[in-house]
């Protein structure tokens, strides 16, 4: 089988889909070797680090860099499937919600989320508007669609009339092997000095974006430790996305710099240890297509804290600690949660082990197995 990849999505610093299709590309590698991957991708693609020396491997790097959206979709477009035909490629994978235009040969995409769709104020205008025409015409000419969650797989399937049941393939991300609890203590010290982290921490990680519902996570976890005077700090690990400022603000005006912390963006080598030193791991999500920052926590040994969206409850499983918002009192659930588990260490150790064993159901070697073989139905 020789699959060309669509990879114009992989520049700069990489967040959740940028990683997952990094990841997925060396695992359908690792999975089945006697396939061909060709991979497109803007001129100033970093590159896997197995690339190197692996024949059945060719990256394709345009001539523009990938921050140019215009460009980008332009080049989808228009020139993709003629460098998929130019290059023998069976089929084509949109792994980032689009495919070209114009489109005649086998493909499949994939459709992270629908929140444009269904909660479009969540997205930058500019995201929305290209995601509404986007997402219904790529469901509608791939011959298979892949989603991450059943959450995902129902929103789709209730906002997007293209979509076909029949042609849905759910198969939930991998998590890397270098997500796992920590038990030097050396190590953790090292650590936590180098990274400049405090002895005891509550941590988000994630883009600074208003699906992630921030600023009900800072006034709750302010509410916490101001009732229960709780020694830890919250750290808020990832990207700046939009609507930052608002974020920003709030914490001054709560004057709280000394114990809200921003490291902005992580690197990938940096995360394990970040999930293994906290005490508590919380992603307070308005909506998600499925939330990998949870599953990771959950590997690491970190206790995981989400809200009860959808795609949430079905990735955590039993193994996590949800909170329901309440508007009539915004702060007071997770302010609860917060209050309730972090001065109780044997609850937290069994949630870790429950996360621990809810981790072990998502590996990459899956997610390879499974869009493999969402491909060969595409073909047939």
């Amino acid at each position: 089988m020789r699959i060309g990849i669509d990879g114009l999505h992989l520049f700069g610093n990489y967040a959740g889909i940028q990683g997952s299709l990094a990841r997925l590309v060396t695992a359908l590698r690792a999975h089945a070797p006697q396939d061909e991957i060709v991979l497109y991708t803007p001129r100033d693609f970093k590159g896997p680090p197995d690339a190197e020396g692996d024949a059945g491997l060719t990256v394709r790097r345009t001539w523009f860099k990938g921050k140019s959206r215009t460009i980008r979709t332009l080049w989808r477009s228009f020139r993709l499937q003629a460098h998929a035909y130019k290059d023998k490629c069976e089929l084509l994978h949109g792994p980032t919600y689009a495919l070209p235009y114009l489109l005649s040969m086998p493909s499949v995409v994939t459709i992270h989320d629908v929140i444009a769709l269904t909660h479009p104020l969540f997205c930058t205008p500019g995201s929305a508007k290209i995601q509404k025409r986007v997402i219904p015409r790529s469901v509608k000419i791939a011959r298979r669609v892949i989603v991450p969650s059943i959450a995902t797989k129902d929103a789709l399937l209730s906002v997007a009339k293209e979509a076909d049941e029949q042609r849905i393939d759910v198969i939930p991300w991998g998590v890397g092997e270098e997500f796992k609890p920590v038990g030097d203590e050396r190590a953790k010290r090292e650590a936590r000095a180098a990274l400049k982290l405090p002895e005891r921490y509550v941590l988000f990680v994630g883009n600074i974006e208003p699906k992630k519902n921030l600023t009900m996570l800072i006034n709750s976890f302010f509410a916490a430790k101001m009732n229960s005077k709780l020694p830890h700090k919250l750290v808020i690990a990832g990207q700046t996305g939009w609507k930052q400022a608002n974020i920003e603000r709030l914490v001054v005006n709560l004057n709280a710099r000394e114990f809200v912390l921003f490291t902005g963006y992580v690197e990938p080598r940096t995360l394990p240890m970040l999930y293994a030193l906290a005490d508590l791991f919380v992603l307070p999500s308005l909506v998600e297509g499925f939330g990998m920052p949870a599953l990771e926590a959950m590997a690491s040994g970190c206790p995981v804290v989400t809200s009860v969206d959808a795609a949430l409850r079905e990735v955590c499983g039993s193994a996590a600690r949800m909170f329901q918002y309440d508007a009539a009192k915004p702060f007071l659930p997770l302010r609860e949660v917060f209050e309730d588990l972090l001065d109780n260490a044997g609850e937290r150790e069994r949630m870790t082990v429950a996360g621990l064993e809810r981790a072990k159901v998502f590996t990459w070697e899956r997610t390879a197995r499974l869009t493999r073989e969402c491909y060969a139905k595409a073909l047939e």
